[in-house]
């Protein structure tokens, strides 16, 4: 496969994610992101709601967002608790900087000829590294009201389903890495999706886990990514 460099990938895709505060019952708030869409030139972009509305080309599940950010000047997060009043709202979509992790999944979609990739994770927390997200997930569990950072938690149930579908039945991709830590999290998602076609680069770690989609030298990231798509090719 031709390895496609980062400054290639951005001409081609754009990021756009969904960034909100989680609203908990003890009055505190927590950054997260509910989804990123990427998207290529042939999507319409005149209306970004409708994005997070519209079937993608396939459905990727990773840990969380990590630093993602929105890449708009001034913008403000909507607050949210859950369970939504309106579990149909529209989620406002904004621009975002693509991590090294998402241009992992724009060379599958590049070999893969996808147009529209939604990215899910296990948290929508947002914390640049392992630890500290670990971290918060563990304080976070002793909140009332603070599992709600996971779209796999049944007070979400109608905004994962819509999140899942796509345009035909492709495999989910799960690429949350080797962290013994998230199992509990792996474990709530795997018993939400139960019966959806997945595939994933395994890992030897745990049978639940899986090698992270981008491994800090580019031979492993190119023996992760022929890895899955001979996987999504079956």
């Amino acid at each position: 496969m031709e390895f496609s460099y980062a400054a290639e990938l951005k001409k081609r895709f754009t990021c756009y994610g969904h960034f909100y505060e989680l609203l908990l019952m003890n009055g505190e708030t927590a950054k997260c992101r509910s989804v990123l869409e990427i998207v290529d030139a042939t999507v319409p972009r005149d209306d970004l709601a409708a994005i997070a509305e519209m079937t993608p080309d396939v459905v990727v599940i990773m840990m969380n967002p990590g630093s993602s950010r929105p890449k708009v000047e001034g913008h403000v997060d909507e607050r949210i608790d859950y369970p939504r009043a309106n579990p149909a709202a529209r989620k406002q979509l904004v621009l975002t900087q693509p991590d090294n992790t998402q241009y992992q999944v724009m060379r599958v979609a590049v070999e893969k000829n996808w147009s529209h990739v939604r990215v899910l994770n296990l948290s929508d927390l947002r914390d640049p590294k392992s630890g500290g997200f670990i971290q918060k997930v563990a304080a976070l569990s002793g909140v009332m009201g603070g599992h709600s950072h996971s779209m796999f938690r049944p007070e979400r149930t109608a905004e994962l389903e819509r999140s899942l579908r796509r345009k035909t039945r492709t495999p989910i991709l799960l690429g949350w890495g080797q962290n013994p830590e998230l199992l509990p999290l792996v474990e709530q998602c795997l018993e939400r999706i139960a019966g959806e076609p997945t595939v994933t680069v395994p890992s030897d770690v745990h049978p639940l886990l899986n090698a992270h989609p981008s491994p800090m030298l580019q031979k492993k990231k190119i023996e992760w990514l022929e890895t899955i798509l001979k996987a999504v090719d079956g």
